[in-house]
């Protein structure tokens, strides 16, 4: 049954970083979630067992049928991007349904990424202003209860924990090498970011971790590329010794130039860079929509998915579910497994106060829904309508099942149509033939 409330739009979540397989290590004050954390809390998510320093399934036997074969890439190791204030929110979720087949995911203790950074640099810097709170006040519920709205000082647009963040990521590449050096692949997304470990596992086989490689999303600051960080950076062995050792130092040094940077992975993009790495990009491998924003077409229908972003606690749940169901859990997931067997059961035919994201054209001279619907019936091209209370958009390009519309101050009532005779007739002709093909599997664009 579709349900608009577990496909509710993602909000901007706050950044920090934690760690998995051996460990799963979180980068914000350094506590074990200790006791007066509360188990009521906890157990809200089921499933997962709260003690003083780890969370565990507790159904071994469950977790074995769901997992199967998937029990590998011991040689992969997963940061994830998460903070003080909202670690009761996400991190349960998360490791009940995107990692919860990484082997190796055992005892998990929280550590502190800013511990390193130089007092000078925290001393006087609004930056670190709410850093020194989550110091002061140590329990995570409170944290969480009284700091997620903190503003940055300098600027009121932007949550404090955006503005902390961007000193972070260095020094985590440095502690994620240090608690675990030598290994194959690191790779870093954020809480909100969704992890198929059947593609990650298939994909990083066909790589060479001996070859320094930066792997991601292409995106552009200043006309310098590089790899959006909630879709997910992809660092070899090599790359990651090059940096932390090779180079060693360089997250010091770059924390005197941090307060005048915009975001950490743009400023890793100009470090790579200089280090002789430039970004591959992996998109659409590594990309950055959830299961209902991602556009559905015939680009890359047939492509795997290993990464997805901006995902909430729910839609989470639902991917969890969705993998746990899946006829051969160990495939990669393509675009098109995603569509015909989650997706496209979730598509109505019309929903109120939504959002399907319709790309195409605005249809001329349509003054209701019924009228743009009967547009969209009308184009033999048109897959979905967005009537947006005084314009019509025929969408033509894709298939997205969308969002929630939040109403603006205009407070126009939006209303979405699917086509779906025509979908499923869409969906039909785009056939996948052959062997599933990865980014770079071959080789040549790596260095």
């Amino acid at each position: 049954m579709f349900s608009p409330t577990a496909l509710r739009p993602p909000g901007r979540f706050f950044r920090f970083r934690y760690l998995v397989p051996v460990i799963v290590f979180l980068v914000v004050v350094r506590f074990s979630l200790p006791g007066n954390v509360g188990r009521e809390t906890i157990s809200e998510w089921g499933f997962l067992r709260y003690s003083n320093k780890t969370w565990m399934p507790e159904d071994k036997a469950l977790v074995d049928s769901v997992c199967g074969g998937l029990r590998k890439g011991n040689r992969i190791v997963i940061t994830v991007n998460t903070g003080a204030t909202e670690i009761l929110e996400r991190v349960p979720t998360l490791l009940r349904s995107s990692l919860l087949c990484v082997p190796n995911l055992g005892d998990r203790q929280v550590f502190d990424a800013l511990d390193t950074v130089p007092s000078e640099v925290m001393n006087g810097n609004t930056d670190f202003d709410l850093y020194r709170k989550q110091l002061e006040l140590k329990d995570p519920v409170r944290v969480a209860e009284f700091l997620k709205g903190m503003k940055d000082p300098r600027n009121s647009d932007t949550a404090a924990a955006w503005t902390l963040d961007k000193y972070k990521k260095l020094h985590i590449l440095e502690k994620a090498w240090d608690l675990n050096p030598n290994m194959d692949w690191y790779l870093h997304v954020d809480a909100d970011t969704y992890v198929i470990w059947s593609t990650l596992v298939a994909w990083l086989a066909k790589l060479d971790p001996t070859k320094e490689s930066y792997l991601g999303s292409l995106s552009f600051i200043n006309n310098l590329p590089f790899g959006h960080g909630g879709s997910g950076m992809l660092l070899s062995g090599a790359a990651m010794r090059s940096f932390v050792v090779h180079h060693n130092g360089t997250a010091a040094r770059w924390d005197y130039k941090m307060q005048n940077e915009c975001c950490a992975d743009w400023v890793l993009a100009q470090i790579l860079t200089e280090y002789g790495m430039s970004l591959m990009n992996s998109w659409p491998t590594i990309q950055g929509e959830t299961q209902s924003t991602i556009p559905f077409d015939s680009s890359h229908w047939c492509q795997p998915l290993a990464t997805m972003h901006h995902i909430t606690p729910l839609q989470a749940a639902q991917m969890g579910d969705f993998e746990a169901k899946r006829k051969d859990k160990t495939k990669p997931l393509t675009f098109e497994e995603l569509f015909n067997d989650l997706v496209s059961g979730l598509i109505p035919r019309t929903l109120d106060d939504w959002d399907n994201m319709a790309l195409g054209h605005t249809e001329n001279d349509v003054h209701s829904f019924d009228d743009c619907v009967g547009a969209c019936k009308r184009d033999d091209k048109c897959l979905t309508a967005l009537w947006k209370g005084d314009e019509c958009v025929l969408g033509t390009d894709d298939v997205k099942l969308g969002m929630k519309h939040i109403e603006g101050d205009e407070k126009k009532r939006w209303k979405s149509f699917w086509h779906k005779e025509r979908i499923a007739a869409w969906a039909e002709k785009q056939k996948c033939s052959g062997e599933i093909k990865f980014p770079f599997e071959d080789g040549k664009s790596s260095k």
